[in-house]
């Protein structure tokens, strides 16, 4: 017994239960995340991971779809929003708010200062030549390879909802997982279980 302790010794952190496997015998070893920290609340879950991974980047796509069709078609920027809001929400619950910082371009606040920026210039903008508050200005150019394409003020104003949206869904996201996420943590603590890392990048 000894001779076979001392030739596959038990790496720190991962000492066996009695009568069962390592406590993180279950953990991915791969990183399939931006950030390499324990997740907000349970364990590692490589499926949850991969998913995350693979979704995120056709939830956004589809998002700016919805954004860009939606004022002739179902959709428009407040749809869009709630589409990538999805996206990110789907991120905080694989790794937590760490992983939801890597992910988003800007603070959820900024986010909402921005889209109420760009919202409301659009729509005011036509004030400043005596015209009605939303008027469209539209022009239409020819590109290569894609033909005639349509630009309108509308897609502005669209754009300013879309990230009121996403500000917004993150900002109650980060509002109400930040006491849960704590709690977790401090019970992680008195447990003593688990460390705040676990897996690790390969």
């Amino acid at each position: 017994m000894a001779d076979l302790e001392s030739a596959y010794p038990v790496p720190a952190g991962r000492a066996d239960r009695p009568g069962g496997p390592p406590e993180d015998w279950e953990a991915p070893r791969e990183r399939w995340l931006s950030t390499a920290v324990r997740p907000a609340f349970g364990p590692r879950s490589v499926l949850l991971e991969v998913a995350t991974r693979l979704l995120t980047p056709a939830i956004l796509t589809f998002s700016v779809f919805l954004l860009v069709s939606g004022h002739d078609r179902p959709g428009g920027g407040f749809a869009g929003g709630l589409v990538a809001s999805m996206a990110y929400v789907l991120r905080y619950i694989a790794g937590g708010r760490h992983e939801l910082a890597a992910g988003i371009p800007m603070q959820p606040n900024r986010l909402l200062a921005l889209g109420l920026l760009l919202a409301g210039g659009t729509a005011s903008a036509p004030l400043l030549f005596g015209r009605p508050v939303l008027e469209v200005v539209s022009y239409t150019a020819v590109l290569p390879l894609f033909g005639k394409v349509k630009f309108a003020s509308y897609l502005l104003f669209e754009s300013g909802v879309f990230l009121i949206v996403v500000g917004l869904v993150l900002s109650v996201v980060a509002a109400l997982g930040a006491r849960m996420e704590a709690e977790e943590y401090e019970a992680r603590e008195r447990g003593g279980a688990w460390g705040p890392e676990e897996g690790g990048a390969a």
